[in-house]
């Protein structure tokens, strides 16, 4: 009994060594993919790893020269990230720009139907 229970252990022992070498190997996502999950990065998630950063760099974690270049990739992102959000929010404020002059259009015309009737009368 002792042989066919230290038979199974080896024959999973090998199962589990051996099915990772077999399994296809995984491709690299393209890099229009990875573009696309740049797009999904927050602000406050750059600002998260920044400060960790900081943090990995005073506990000596991370060379001098790592730290540096980690944090200049991450502050340039988080200025790429501020200015995109920017050009939105003045694309949206002239958006709210052209409603309300629309609406003060509108207005206009009422009044200066209104108006009209006014005179009519």
């Amino acid at each position: 009994m002792g042989y066919i229970v230290g038979l199974l252990i080896l024959a999973f022992c090998l199962y589990l060594v051996i099915t990772p070498l077999l399994r296809p190997k995984q491709s690299t996502k393209p890099l229009e993919v990875l573009e696309e999950e740049f797009d999904e990065i927050s602000l406050e998630s750059v600002y998260a790893t920044l400060n960790e950063l900081e943090m990995d760099y005073n506990m000596q974690k991370l060379s001098d020269e790592d730290y540096q270049r980690l944090k200049s990739e991450y502050e340039n992102l988080a200025a790429e990230l501020i200015a995109k959000e920017k050009r939105q929010d003045g694309n949206s404020a002239k958006s709210q720009d052209n409603v309300v002059k629309d609406i003060e259009a509108e207005i206009e015309e009422e009044l200066a139907k209104l108006r009209k009737e006014r005179e009519e009368k």
